[in-house]
């Protein structure tokens, strides 16, 4: 079993060193779908994609954190690598431009509920009415 919390960890430092211009709001879809589809011959093209990488699994541990406080279990399966969850991510953005303007963790969210969604929870019976004994 890989040590993933470490792995993430490393990534995300990594990433955080990199200078990333401010934004008065939220890292857009845009801004992720640029980073995440580097030229890979170009000079910054590792920097960017631990920029991809590391963002994406900082959003999926943030929706899966928000998950398990709420009492709820993930829905991504445990077997589900970082490059499935890039490449769902990627894949998704390039679908969907005109939703590239939203947040950028609006959009992994998306990519990650269409690809493993949630299953419902069955609906418990309705209770038939009781009648009053008079």
């Amino acid at each position: 079993m890989q040590p993933r919390p470490l792995l993430y960890a490393a990534l995300f430092a990594t990433g955080a060193s990199l200078p990333i211009p401010a934004q008065a709001g939220f890292y857009s879809g845009e801004a992720l779908y640029a980073v995440c589809t580097a030229d890979k011959n170009g000079k910054d093209y590792f920097e960017k994609s631990y920029e991809c990488v590391g963002y994406i699994s900082g959003a999926v541990d943030a929706f899966n954190t928000t998950r398990e406080a709420n009492k709820l279990k993930s829905c991504i399966p445990g077997d589900v690598t970082i490059n499935q969850l890039r490449t769902t991510t990627v894949d998704y953005l390039g679908k969907n431009p005109i939703d590239r303007q939203q947040s950028a963790s609006s959009q992994v969210f998306a990519a990650i509920r269409k690809a493993w969604p949630c299953a419902s929870a069955a609906k418990a019976p309705a209770k038939k009415k009781s009648r009053k004994r008079r």
